[in-house]
């Protein structure tokens, strides 16, 4: 007998194992993986605010035995300025034995929730084809990562999955890709970022909520962040002490108006995970100007985001190539119109809004 029923804390341990078993290639169990997983779930999943939206993650089971999880975290949006509750889905993990219906029903009853949207912005093409089997579809303007080289040579040793400096070659080549850096950047000045204009200045976390109030307004969907909310979610971003430290910063122009801000992972010797990055029309540039400078100054090697449409025009003339990483961002809602905004880029959902602050440290 199988059922899909509401992931509880009793269902920790057994969905840890899932997860490591089955996402994590079966990596060997540290000491105190099981807590892990207990405050990993406490904190995203299992929480107060999570709780009280009615919403919870999902667990496909078999007689008594734990075979998928779907986790689904509740996110305050609003739709033409009225209020939208949207489902974040996460973590979907399903049993190999278990592969085909267990998904399906998974993700049919999330899709049969109270929530006005359904959406995940990591999904490979295996979640892209169950979901758009269960009624979702794909939204391209959000599937479309950049990347911007900045020192080109340690940018060739350091794409992939992670540092080249794991790898005996990368550390062999890396003082010699630094050297040669150094000559490239110095005599090619296409690769050094251009000084930009105006200021840029720390942001904290209050004013991030107000500029997100303000540079939200024009969009169809946007989040609908409180001082708790955009707190958590840029603690979550810290986190991830893998990809380097958090640097949130205000763009200012001469005049000292507000021409946007941008967060991003600096890590030194590495790839920048580009987060949020946001101007106003008159600014775009300006503010990309900006992030270029600050990445180049933190010793990163290249940055990468995912595409704002809004910003498809600056990217590219700033020397980003346009690529497809191998996510896709999937959508399902009852309301087709909340669909298209998303198909046709006209919402405010950046990576702080999807996964990259879901995923277990």
């Amino acid at each position: 007998m199988t059922c899909v029923r509401p992931f509880c804390e009793h269902d920790v341990p057994e969905v840890a194992e899932l997860h490591r078993r089955v996402l994590r290639g079966n990596a060997p169990a540290s000491n105190g993986w099981v807590q892990e997983y207990r405050n990993y779930f406490a904190d995203v999943f299992l929480n107060d605010a999570v709780l009280r939206t009615g919403l919870s993650s999902l667990v496909y089971q078999r007689e008594d035995r734990i075979a998928g999880f779907l986790g689904i975290m509740p996110r305050s949006m609003r739709f033409h300025g009225r209020p939208l509750l949207a489902a974040v889905c996460s973590q979907f993990v399903v049993d190999p034995a278990e592969r085909g219906q267990a998904g399906l029903q998974m993700l049919k009853r999330c899709f049969d929730g109270a929530q006005d949207l359904s959406i995940t912005d990591e999904a490979g093409d295996g979640t892209r084809k169950i979901w758009q089997w269960s009624g979702g579809a794909t939204a391209l303007p959000y599937s479309i990562h950049w990347i911007r080289p900045l020192r080109p040579l340690q940018a060739a040793l350091t794409v992939g999955d992670g540092p080249a400096s794991r790898a005996p070659l990368g550390r062999v080549l890396s003082p010699l890709a630094r050297a040669l850096d150094t000559l490239v950047t110095r005599t090619a000045g296409r690769f050094r970022p251009a000084r930009p204009r105006g200021s840029r200045e720390a942001l904290d976390d209050a004013p991030l909520l107000e500029c997100l109030t303000e540079f939200t307004r024009g969009c169809s969907i946007a989040p609908d962040y409180d001082a708790q909310s955009v707190q958590w979610v840029l603690e979550r971003a810290r986190r991830r002490i893998d990809h380097g430290p958090v640097r949130a910063l205000l763009v200012r122009d001469d005049a000292q108006a507000v021409g946007g801000w941008f967060i991003y992972h600096a890590r030194r010797g590495g790839a920048g995970e580009v987060l949020q990055v946001v101007a106003g029309p008159r600014h775009r540039r300006q503010v990309l100007d900006h992030l270029l400078d600050d990445a180049w100054h933190q010793g990163v090697t290249l940055l990468a985001g995912r595409l704002e449409p809004t910003l498809a025009q600056e990217l590219s003339e700033n020397r980003c190539f346009l690529y497809r990483r191998g996510h896709w961002t999937l959508v399902h809602s009852k309301r087709p119109e909340v669909s298209n905004a998303l198909q046709c880029g006209d919402a405010f959902f950046t990576r702080l809004e999807g996964e990259w602050c879901l995923r277990f440290p």
